[in-house]
């Protein structure tokens, strides 16, 4: 592949990305990725023929960069509150640069849970076995209360994620302008690693 073909599929690629975090697949229109990716719409269909097919690309690349990055923090050896810093810190890292990607995510895996259930178990994504076991020795060790791994996986993603997903509600109830949602995120990270720490009565080693 050329290298001027190689950089126009890109271009188009995260043109397209960016139409479908806002619109999603149903209202996302062709022409409009056209105009984003600032070409002509014939050219877009030499590269993708249609929507489907450029859809399925950009969710599955989404999906590859969304969890593996956070599995990768769980699956360290770091202790549980250094890891606990890390992982908001990559999240809210990643959403920030990406401040529409969970929404998307979300939002199309409910709409169609059979492809995002099939492409999870294409690329063997899941929780890493290391979180898991980490917590078990915690509890075994006293360190912690008696809490089931998943249970807590989810609270803790959930509490991270939240604000990214109802953003608009966060700043319409709480009258924040972006800067202040922005402040308020700031605020939010060291306020978590207490918050789940002290929720489960964690004691540093």
């Amino acid at each position: 592949m050329s290298e001027n073909k190689s950089g126009t599929e890109e271009q188009i690629f995260e043109a397209a990305s960016r139409v479908f975090q806002r619109k999603g697949y149903a209202g996302a229109r062709m022409q409009e990725i056209a105009d984003e990716a600032d070409i002509n719409k014939s050219m877009l269909h030499y590269y993708y023929r249609n929507k489907d097919k450029l859809f399925q690309k950009v969710y599955q690349r989404e999906v590859s960069r969304f969890f593996p990055v956070i599995f990768k923090v769980l699956s360290s050896k770091d202790p549980l509150d250094e890891k606990l810093e890390r992982l908001i810190d990559t999240y809210y890292g990643f959403l920030n640069d990406n401040p529409k990607m969970a929404q998307f995510i979300i939002y199309e895996m409910n709409q169609n849970p059979d492809r995002f259930r099939s492409f999870i178990k294409e690329k063997g994504i899941h929780p890493p076995a290391e979180f898991t076991r980490q917590i078990k020795e915690a509890i075994n060790e006293e360190r912690m209360d008696a809490v089931d791994p998943t249970q807590l996986l989810i609270s803790i993603v959930g509490i991270i994620l939240f604000p990214y997903i109802a953003r608009t509600m966060v700043e319409v109830f709480f009258e924040y302008d972006e800067k202040q949602f922005l402040k308020f995120l700031k605020e939010r990270k060291p306020f978590l690693v207490d918050f789940i720490l002290s929720g489960i009565n964690y004691t540093r080693p």
